[in-house]
């Protein structure tokens, strides 16, 4: 054991608040400001420095923020870690996991099996952090995995409340081959729950799963961690994008638009679900493969003609416009004339794409996409011929003004059934 880790905790506490982050670079830039001579026997100081916050991260006196070399102070546990308050009739009563059914005691997440509810000794289970060490995955996470502000959440309200049996349940797997690390052996591997695993009891309740294949338990992982009304920290595009293309190198999902968008809409639902299908496009371009019909935003449409057309906008006269929302059809088209009816003598260069997604009334094909770009760029011509239809009636006289009556809103000062 390191003579030196306590000697450098009390430095960083003397200097660090709890809770405030800080990298191990700045842990070198203190020691040399104040010119410690607290690694002089080393030969790699900031070797000794590394091994000090690893061995002080398993102690609890630390906490390991981004795999990147962030920690912070934790403060001084206010529970007594080894009382077991977890109760396993409660968590066999209530508990549930991902796609959970309540009367068949199941879940229908893609390859996994339920075994039992646990209460697991987290000596025996290895952490989001352990796995990283050793390079094991056990929950695809690229980017951040553990959240202090959710751990503190969770903590206090166990305190407070009591531990809450009734919301989605950790999940752990068992190992093939128990492995030995740093003095623990560890049987199994967190699957979805790290932030709870942080927690500072050393009883861990958990479900107890096993998948059909490691993919599986971790796309599982992956999915438990979708947005949801319950989950405080979610997945973010780089994780989904990233368990989708393990997928295909696991031969669990084919690279074809369909079978993405898919897996997209039914397994990560609140991911980039506004613009899906140039989430899609994105994942199938870094295969090197080509959506059928390339999606694109405004941004994205400026960028592209900028760099593969060469063409240099010049705004406002030039403008680039997508076409297949019926409801925004008319303020764009407002928008157009308005600037028309101010500059008269401009000739417009309009640059059209056809829009994808949620709200789009007729989605562009291969088989389709001539036809909708004519039916689009109709709308101008309808729109006209629609104003010119009013003005004519009203110019005659015989566009019937509308009665209309205001509801009451103003509680204050207006009678709740009173027209305004």
């Amino acid at each position: 054991m390191s003579n030196t880790k306590e000697p450098l905790l009390e430095i960083l506490k003397e200097i660090y608040d709890y809770d405030v982050e800080f990298h191990v670079q700045d842990i070198y830039q203190l020691l040399s400001n104040i010119s410690s001579t607290l690694y002089d026997h080393l030969e790699v100081s900031t070797a000794g420095v590394l091994r000090d916050v690893q061995e002080l991260r398993d102690s609890g006196d630390l906490t390991f923020v981004d795999y990147n070399g962030t920690y912070f102070l934790n403060r001084p546990s206010v529970v007594n870690s080894k009382e077991n308050i977890f109760s396993l009739e409660m968590l066999e009563r209530h508990g549930r996991i991902l796609m959970w059914n309540d009367k068949t005691k199941t879940t229908s997440a893609p390859g996994i099996t339920f075994v039992r509810w646990m209460i697991a000794d987290k000596n025996e289970v290895m952490s989001h952090t352990i796995a990283r060490e050793l390079g094991i995955e056990c929950q695809t996470r690229v980017d951040q995995a553990l959240f202090k502000n959710t751990q503190d959440e969770i903590r206090d309200s166990i305190i407070s409340e009591g531990y809450d049996y009734r919301c989605c349940q950790p999940a752990v797997s068992e190992l093939d081959t128990p492995i030995k690390y740093k003095g623990k052996t560890y049987k199994f591997i967190t699957r979805d729950g790290n932030n709870r695993y942080e927690l500072p009891w050393n009883h861990f309740p958990c479900a107890l799963i096993k998948g059909k294949n490691e993919y599986s338990l971790l796309q599982y992982g992956a999915m438990a961690n979708n947005p949801t009304k319950e989950k405080k920290n979610d997945c973010t595009p780089n994780d989904v994008k990233y368990i989708i293309r393990l997928g295909f190198d696991c031969g669990e999902i084919e690279k074809t638009e369909e079978a993405v968008y898919e897996i997209l809409a039914t397994r990560y639902k609140e991911i980039r679900k506004k613009d899906r299908r140039n989430f899609v496009a994105e994942i199938l371009a870094e295969e090197g493969i080509k959506v059928s019909i390339e999606p694109y935003t405004k941004n994205k449409a400026e960028q592209h003609l900028i760099e593969n057309y060469g063409v240099e906008m010049n705004e406002p006269d030039d403008f680039v416009a997508g076409w297949g929302r019926k409801p925004d059809h008319h303020r764009k088209l407002y928008e157009m004339f308005e600037f028309q009816l101010k500059n008269p003598e401009v000739y417009r260069n309009a640059y059209y794409f056809l829009e994808m997604g949620n709200g789009v009334e007729t989605q562009p094909t291969e088989s389709n996409a001539r036809t909708q770009r004519i039916l689009m760029e109709s709308e101008r011509k309808i729109y006209i011929n629609h104003c010119c239809d009013v003005a004519d009636l009203y110019r005659a006289g015989q566009l019937k003004p509308i009665n209309v009556k205001w509801l009451a809103q103003v509680n204050s000062k207006e009678p709740y059934n009173v027209f305004q």
